[in-house]
Parts: structure tokens; sequence; C-alpha cells
């Protein structure tokens, strides 16, 4: 028992630095919008892609063509969000490069504990487990990234996968989504993603 008390903070650790080495390639979720903002034209080229495409031809069908943000190294951001519930939305992210292997602890989140009667707020970390669900013929396990609150949805992620296209290329894809309400599960979403 004492090792792993001594060991879980490691093992979080671990994971945080996988997330700060998505970071630097743009696969990690940032707030789309953020990044949308920094993007020149050179960002909205499609022909600058250099990974397969992970896509939702499900979420095109029903909610329209997805935006798309290009990374310097070739990899991509495709944006779907629900028209009538811009909260609901899925966003893939992918990249050639190749991440370290998510921990066996998903990672915890904060919940801020609002209290919108008193107009305070409450934080606290919330330790949580993997869920799983198959995207693209892969087992994949995912996780809340943020709590919600009473004008946000709580937002899902991945841990960063590796997938290999039918053209046999292999590339790394996390998975950022969230539901506005109970229209999508957040399974339904994650699952629609395809080559």
């Amino acid at each position: 028992m004492r090792f792993l008390l001594c060991a879980a903070p490691l093992l979080v650790l671990c994971q945080c630095q996988s997330a700060l080495l998505g970071r630097a390639d743009g696969i990690d979720p940032n707030p789309f919008q953020v990044l949308e903002q920094q993007a020149g034209p050179e960002n909205r080229d499609p022909a600058r892609i250099k990974v397969p495409v992970l896509r939702s031809a499900v979420l095109e069908k029903r909610w329209g063509k997805p935006r798309l943000l290009v990374g310097p190294n070739g990899g991509y951001a495709l944006r779907y969000e629900n028209p009538r519930r811009p909260g609901t939305h899925l966003t893939i992210f992918g990249s050639a490069r190749k991440y370290p292997t998510a921990g066996p602890f998903a990672p915890p989140y904060t919940d801020l504990g609002a209290d919108a009667g008193s107009g305070t707020f409450s934080p606290r970390e919330v330790a949580q487990s993997w869920k799983s669900t198959c995207i693209a013929g892969r087992e994949v396990r995912y996780c809340i990234a943020e709590a919600g609150s009473e004008d946000d949805p709580v937002q899902y992620t991945t841990e960063t996968f590796r997938l290999t296209a039918p053209d046999g290329r292999t590339a790394s894809y996390r998975l950022r989504g969230a539901k506005a309400d109970d229209s999508a599960d957040i399974v339904d979403l994650l699952k629609s993603a395809a080559f």
C-alpha cells in the first residue's frame, strides 16, 4: 500500500508530461476558439495535412462541414458543432508524432463546486477512473477533462492513441467533446469518428 501511495504522484506526473508534449505539437485539447484566433491562412489549408484524417461523416451529415485547423507539422484539428446547441461538439486532433501511453489512472479534474444561490465556489479535486469505448475499431479510454457548470457542459477527452488508416499510414489522435443536453451521448460522439 505504501508503494502505491508513493508511486501514484509519479504516474500522475507522467500523464501530465504526456499532455505537455501534446501541447507543443497542437494535439492537446486547447480551446478551439483560441487556436482559431491565432491561425493564419496556412493553418486553414487542408493540403498541408500529412496524416490520415480521422473524421465523423455522421456528424458532417447531421451538423454540416467541420471547421479545420492545420498545425505546423501537418497535424490537424476538426471541430464539429451542433448548430442548435453550440455547447455540444466534438473536436478530433491528429498528429504524426508518437506519444507515450497514458498511465493506468485517469487524471483528476477540478469540480468548482459553484453555488449559484450564494455566488460562491468550493473547488475540489475529483479522482476518476478511465471509461472506454470503441473508436475506428480500437478500444480507447476517455475521461472527464473539465467539470461542467450551469453555463458550460462537461468536457470529455480521450487518451492520445495510435491508429492505422486503411492506406497503411499510422498517426496519433485525441478526441475532445461535450454535450449541452441529453440529445447526444458523449460515447455516440466519440464512436462516430472513422476513416
